[in-house]
């Protein structure tokens, strides 16, 4: 008879537990549901009110100057942000990245951490999305040889997961640009290396001692690239590094950089 009450308890005791996985399970997935909403309504919010995207710009090749075959020219910005409105918002916001026929149509921020946009969104909201937004490290205004500029890896799709994509050659193909607009200049990024690294490689180096050693990193990354780009670098070039998490190795990085263009 004790035996049996002992095994009872244990039962019961197990049974709590498991109850009690499954409470903190659902509720961590309904916490999670609701912090992607409030980041979509947050940012649909925000593109509404100061984006406008005039164009979808379709791939081309990017030494074209020819306008394409629906008149949209590649030197021609498809983006109108209202900056002041913007900025009026939060003086954080800096800057704004588009990729055609992609989710990725976000502000990017700039601080002095590296922490604070990581679970934080417009308004001071605390949110798992976070914001899109430039090492602290770097200038504000895309002046450094190389930029780097962080987004999640969000499960839903949104914020930078896409740039996975590019580890597939043919995304590649299908998406070869991605644009940016400051509240100075409009530019083209034309993408030139896709590949998967670590927190702490030299891929986040904003500065070179040297033109040699600055066209020695585009030579490495090209070589690592999962995709191939005709893009040409000169030593004068500035590139912008753009970065979120991937998973095939622990604490594992996936950046694409783009050959910063500027345009109209």
């Amino acid at each position: 008879m004790k035996k049996r009450n002992t095994v009872k308890i244990i039962l019961i005791v197990l049974c709590i537990i498991l109850l009690c996985v499954f409470v903190y399970s659902g509720y961590k997935i309904i916490t999670t549901i609701r912090g992607y909403k409030q980041a979509e309504k947050t940012y649909t919010e925000v593109a509404n009110q100061f984006a406008t995207v005039v164009s979808s710009p379709t791939p081309v090749p990017v030494e074209s100057e020819q306008p394409q075959d629906d008149g949209i020219d590649p030197e021609v910005s498809p983006l109108n942000i209202d900056f002041a409105g913007l900025r009026a918002q939060s003086t954080d916001y800096v800057a704004w990245i588009y990729g055609p026929n992609t989710v990725i149509n976000y502000p990017i921020a700039y601080t002095d951490d590296n922490f604070y946009y990581l679970d934080h969104i417009p308004g001071e909201i605390q949110n798992a999305n976070g914001t899109i937004f430039i090492d602290c490290r770097n200038a504000s205004d895309f002046s450094d040889q190389n930029t780097c500029v962080y987004g999640h890896n969000m499960n839903d799709g949104s914020m930078f997961a896409s740039l996975r994509n590019y580890r597939d050659a043919n995304y590649y193909t299908e998406h070869p640009v991605i644009y940016l607009s400051t509240p100075d200049f409009n530019y083209r990024l034309d993408l030139i290396a896709g590949f998967i690294t670590e927190p702490t490689s030299f891929a986040y180096a904003s500065t070179f001692d040297t033109p040699e050693q600055f066209m020695g990193h585009i030579e490495l990354i090209k070589d690592l690239s999962t995709f191939k780009s005709d893009v040409q670098v000169n030593e004068t070039d500035k590139i912008v590094t753009l970065s979120t998490c991937t998973y095939e190795r622990d604490d594992g990085r996936y950046v694409v950089v783009g050959k910063l263009t500027r345009i109209h």
